[in-house]
């Protein structure tokens, strides 16, 4: 438990949590059909983890990345040294997504169907309040589109020079978080930047690329060490 973390903010996290599951926003956007918002974690964790949207599996199972694209980031955290029954516990991993409902799958058939930008407009509020509440020292960035929303300034730049490279978090709204209640004030949020972990990514055929995945978990299981993550 982190001493800065209060009651409160439990508390309000908790009621953020209920607003969101009951969230109807992109339905009545026409975006898709039937909202089933999906997230989980505690306002202890120390690190999230958000992706682009939850994918079919979890939308099945209403637990966060619980299908082929949670199992590669399994693997990859436990070569970073974290036990495999660490991911999906609340306290010290926070997971949600850029829209938190799962957008169909894509129109060529092949894997799913990225959000919109109108999609990712609608989400980014309780994104926002969600960041506020678990303040995260360290954010894992699935996939180019969080990366981007993360890193705005980095946009367009080849997904190579990103990947397992650990950077100060950029976003806006991340500015003006309570950092004088963390003991990580000085360093703000981190951010690693990884690329997304489904099944039908091509990204990681390459072994430069995949070179780049690897950087980042050592750089992951130093920071583990040093910081008790």
């Amino acid at each position: 438990m982190r001493d800065s973390i209060t009651e409160p903010s439990v508390r309000s996290l908790q009621v953020v949590q209920s607003e969101i599951r009951r969230c109807t926003r992109c339905v009545e956007a026409g975006h898709i059909a039937a909202a089933y918002p999906i997230l989980r974690g505690n306002a202890t964790a120390r690190i999230m983890v958000i992706g682009q949207a939850p994918g079919v599996a979890a939308a099945e199972r209403p637990v966060p990345y619980s299908g082929a694209t949670g199992r590669t980031l399994r693997a990859w955290l436990a070569s970073a040294g974290f036990p495999d029954d660490a991911f999906h516990d609340p306290d010290r991993f926070y997971l949600t997504s850029l829209t938190k409902c799962f957008p169909g799958k894509a129109r060529t058939g092949a894997g799913d169907r990225a959000p919109s930008r109108r999609e990712i407009a609608l989400c980014a509020g309780h994104l926002e309040t969600e960041l506020r509440l678990v303040l995260p020292e360290l954010i894992l960035a699935l996939g180019r589109l969080s990366i981007e929303a993360l890193l705005p300034s980095l946009c367009g730049l080849p997904l190579v020079d990103l990947v397992g490279v650990p950077r100060s978090a950029e976003a806006p709204f991340l500015d003006e978080l309570p950092r004088d209640e963390l003991p990580h004030a000085e360093a703000g949020t981190l951010v690693l930047p990884l690329p997304h972990p489904s099944g039908v990514s091509r990204w990681l055929n390459l072994p430069e690329h995949r070179a780049r995945v690897e950087a980042g978990m050592a750089w992951l299981a130093q920071e583990r060490e040093l910081r008790g993550w």
